[in-house]
Order: C-alpha cells, then sequence, then structure tokens
C-alpha cells in the first residue's frame, strides 16, 4: 500500500508544473495575479517599457507612441498615448501582462481589461526607491525576479551615493518648470521633485500636497531662484531673460533640460539625477547671492 501511495505522489510531482502562482501589488495598491510569468507585455507609458526593457526585452509586443527607449522598441507597434489608446490593437495582440501609468485613457483601459481578465500593472513611481520596487515587482511578474533583485539592488546603491555626495552641500535655490502657459513644476512627493532635495536644491512648491503643482509667476519671482531649469522649448527659456533682477537671469544660470533621463522614473532615472546634481552644483560654485 505504501509503494502504491509513493507512486502516486511522484506522478503528481511530476504532472505539476515547475511554476506557480505570482501575486504583487501594483503603485495604485491593486493585487496582480499571473498563473505563470508573463511571455507577452504591452507597456504605455514610456518609464514603463524602459522597465520592462531593462529585465526582458524580448518579452514586449507594444508599447505606446512616446516610447524611444532602448532604440529596438521604435519598431514596436504603439497602441497609445496618454491620452488616447487603441483597445482593439492592444486586444488582438493578445497580452498577458499591460503596464501602465494612470490617466483617464489608461481608467477606461483598466475597466476594460480587467473585464477580460489581460492582468494590468500600474506603475506610477514616485521616488527612487519606487523605481527600485518596481522593478523587483516586474522582475517577479516577467519570470527574471533575480536579475530584477540586482539591478534594484545597483540603483539602490548609486543613488544612496549621490545623496551622500551632496548632503552636507549649502542649499541652493532652484525653480524647475514644466510646460509654459500654463506652468507646472513638481513639489517632494514627485520623483524628480524628491531628486532636488537629494541634490541639495530648495524650490518654492517642494511642501504642496500635489505632485505637479501649476506654479505662479509672481511666487518664483518673489523666491528668486538662482537655478532655472526648464523641462520646454528654448521660447520657455529665453522668456525668463524679461526679469533681469532674477539671480538665475543675471548669471546666465537659465537651462533647458529636455533629456528623458530626467523625466522617466525608469532605471536611467539615476543617471539624470547624477546630471541634475551637477547642473545645481555647477550653480551653487558660482556663489551667486
Amino acid at each position: 500500500m505504501k509503494s502504491w501511495w509513493w507512486v502516486v505522489v511522484c506522478c503528481v510531482g511530476w504532472l505539476s508544473p515547475a511554476w506557480s502562482a505570482i501575486t504583487v501589488r501594483d503603485d495604485a495598491g491593486r493585487t496582480v495575479s499571473l498563473e505563470r510569468p508573463a511571455t507577452r507585455v504591452v507597456t504605455l507609458a514610456p518609464h514603463a517599457t524602459e522597465l520592462v526593457a531593462s529585465l526582458a526585452p524580448n518579452l514586449l509586443v507594444a508599447v505606446d507612441r512616446y516610447s524611444n527607449y532602448p532604440p529596438a522598441v521604435r519598431k514596436l507597434p504603439q497602441v497609445g498615448d496618454y491620452v488616447t489608446i487603441n483597445l482593439e490593437a492592444l486586444i488582438a495582440l493578445k497580452p498577458d501582462l499591460v503596464v501602465l501609468w494612470e490617466g483617464d485613457a489608461a481608467a477606461a483601459a483598466m475597466q476594460r481589461l480587467d473585464r477580460l481578465a489581460i492582468p494590468v500593472f500600474v506603475s506610477r513611481p514616485a521616488s527612487a526607491e519606487g523605481i527600485a520596487t518596481n522593478l523587483e515587482r516586474l522582475g517577479r511578474l516577467l519570470g527574471r525576479a533575480d536579475q530584477a533583485r540586482a539591478l534594484a539592488t545597483k540603483l539602490r546603491k548609486q543613488m544612496r551615493a549621490l545623496r551622500q555626495q551632496y548632503a552636507a552641500k549649502p542649499p541652493i535655490r532652484v525653480f524647475l518648470q514644466l510646460g509654459n502657459n500654463p506652468m507646472f513644476t513638481v513639489s517632494r512627493k514627485a520623483f524628480l521633485g524628491q531628486a532636488l532635495a537629494d541634490c541639495g536644491a530648495t524650490t518654492p512648491y517642494q511642501d504642496e500636497a500635489a505632485i505637479s503643482p501649476q506654479a505662479s509667476l509672481e511666487v518664483v519671482l518673489q523666491f528668486a531662484p538662482r537655478l532655472i531649469l526648464v523641462d520646454g522649448p528654448q521660447d520657455a527659456v529665453d522668456a525668463w531673460q524679461r526679469f533681469p533682477q532674477l539671480p538665475a537671469v543675471a548669471h546666465q544660470a537659465v537651462q533647458r533640460f529636455g533629456d528623458d533621463r530626467f523625466v522617466r522614473p525608469g532605471p536611467r532615472f539615476v543617471e539624470g539625477m547624477a546630471e541634475l546634481c551637477r547642473r545645481v552644483d555647477s550653480a551653487r560654485a558660482r556663489k551667486i547671492p
């Protein structure tokens, strides 16, 4: 009798799959469960594309229209952007995981994808640590847990070194401009705002509740930044020349920053933060009053 049960147990073991169900929580607090690691992934935000591509680029079957890194993703089908998502095209690709950033278009897409039982992971890293934990959770969903853990550890180490490098630096007033008319900026609740703080910058809206508050020209003029960083066209940079009384204008410290590394919370953000800190430190070294 014992030998008969041993045969049954062994057969069950041989027939059982080598994988088990995978469950993680996304950045919206939702539970995301897969029966097996994903093999067909659609990303609907550039940073999400970079996160997945850093672990398993071969699993990507479609991206959003703004994804451009790594270069190979430009050859993939594009199924949407922040405003509109082509759900029919997306569903036709039969993805087993969709990674997106929240927004009106994404919210509508999630409802339909949920009805079709297509798993969705909401990715919205708010800090360098958030980038690392996104990598780790996505790594589990993609069957690349060890690789993701190693990359997350490396990023944490690099970010910690940057923070330590600038921790003792004297603070400097910085204004970061997003867009123009209306003009927005970031608080410390945004990954970019926290990065500025880690570089030793103080900003006029750093304690705001909103992640990306609308900025008032009057507030910025009163704040008198020593460095102005503009994510926008050259016209937006040149517009500050109307205010020669600003220390940043008087000392030619109004700069454009349009590099994707600055504004995407993905694996390359540590490179962007290093450049951000370098710019802040360069303005600091000028000893502008």
